[in-house]
C-alpha cells in the first residue's frame, strides 16, 4: 500500500524534475535555434561542393563562436520565471 507520504515524495520529485526542465528549456531552445545555420553550413560542405580552405575556416570559426556563446552560463534566476 502506498501511504500518503510516498506520493508527496514522489510528487515532490516530479516537481522539483520539471522545475530543471524549465530553466534549461530555453539554453536548449537557443542551443538548437543558433545552431541550425552551421548545420546547414555544413552540410552544404558535405554535399560534395567544393569549399575552398577559407570557407571551411570562416565555417569553422563561426561554429566556435556560437559554442562559445551557448556555453556561457545563464543569468541567475530572477524568478520570472514559474512551473
Amino acid at each position: 500500500m502506498v501511504t500518503a507520504a510516498q506520493i508527496e515524495a514522489g510528487v515532490a520529485i516530479a516537481e522539483a524534475i520539471v522545475s530543471a526542465i524549465v530553466k534549461a528549456a530555453p539554453a536548449i531552445q537557443q542551443g538548437v535555434i543558433s545552431s541550425l545555420p552551421y548545420v546547414q553550413a555544413i552540410a552544404g560542405l558535405i554535399q560534395g561542393t567544393n569549399a575552398t580552405q577559407e570557407q571551411i575556416d570562416a565555417t569553422l570559426a563561426q561554429i566556435n563562436a556560437a559554442t562559445d556563446e551557448f556555453l556561457k552560463p545563464l543569468p541567475p534566476d530572477d524568478g520570472a520565471t514559474t512551473t
